[in-house]
């Protein structure tokens, strides 16, 4: 299990790095900065844990624990940045819109840290030190995944059309965020788990979501679709009630 993670941790590196210049080549990077980024990070600090040797356990510590922080906060901006331009076409709703983002995350943040129970006090020294930050992981990520299905029941209930890519980018962000969440939390709560194996469903995960962005993500799908205004009659409603609002608030906030 030690020799598949590895595997896996080798073919996962250069794939953050090609995620990232195919974005740069199809001209997506000045779209999804803070992903990029956070892409060019995760790669780099994965590859300079391969690079300790096996020998210095302690380096590796070091190295993960003060990564993680940086690291989700990155998180954080790629998982917000998705959502800011959706409103781009509605400059006036777009306030209104802000907030309801930043809500949905403070929400998912406290949902998660709920649910954490009595885990957060073990202490933060010696060997307890990575589990807790195993469990503050497990609360970004959590975070993160309500705060999405917060803000989808949003445009469900607020219909706007959406680039494929953003589809595509969420959807993907979604189930990665949701995994990572269960992965860590049976590494929480179960007795004595397979570290290993965690590791390399963790390393696996990674490999076919940085797949999915490289497949997925096309300069084509940057493009807002056109609103046609006969099949739906429904839809085309709640679009016009839309562009009333944008209008009402557009008013008031001038």
């Amino acid at each position: 299990m030690a020799d598949l993670k590895h595997l896996l941790s080798i073919l996962t590196v250069p794939s953050y790095f090609l995620v990232v210049f195919m974005m740069y080549r199809r001209g997506l990077w000045s779209a999804y900065p803070f992903f990029c980024s956070c892409l060019l990070f995760e790669g780099a600090v994965l590859g300079l844990l391969l690079l300790i040797p096996g020998f210095a356990p302690k380096k590796a510590l070091f190295v993960y624990q003060y990564s993680q922080a940086p690291l989700w906060c990155l998180y954080v901006f790629a998982v917000l940045e998705i959502f800011q331009k959706v409103f781009a076409s509605f400059p006036g709703i777009a306030l209104f819109a802000k907030r309801v983002i930043w809500l949905a995350l403070l929400a998912g943040f406290g949902v998660a840290l709920f649910s954490t129970g009595s885990e957060m006090n073990a202490g933060w020294s010696g060997t307890n030190l990575t589990l807790q930050s195993s469990v503050v992981v497990r609360v970004a990520s959590s975070a993160l995944t309500v705060y999405m299905i917060l803000i989808s029941a949003f445009l469900v209930w607020m219909p706007v059309p959406l680039p494929k890519n953003t589809i595509r980018h969420s959807v993907l962000f979604f189930f990665y965020l949701l995994f990572s969440t269960g992965i860590h939390y049976v590494l929480n709560t179960s007795s004595g788990p397979d570290v290993q194996l965690v590791n390399a469903l963790i390393s696996a995960l990674t490999l076919s979501a940085l797949a999915g962005w490289l497949f997925l993500l096309r300069p084509e799908g940057e493009a807002i679709p056109a609103v046609s205004a006969a099949p739906r009659h429904s839809s085309s409603e709640m679009l016009d009630r839309l562009e009333a609002l944008n209008r009402a608030l557009s008013k008031r906030q001038g």
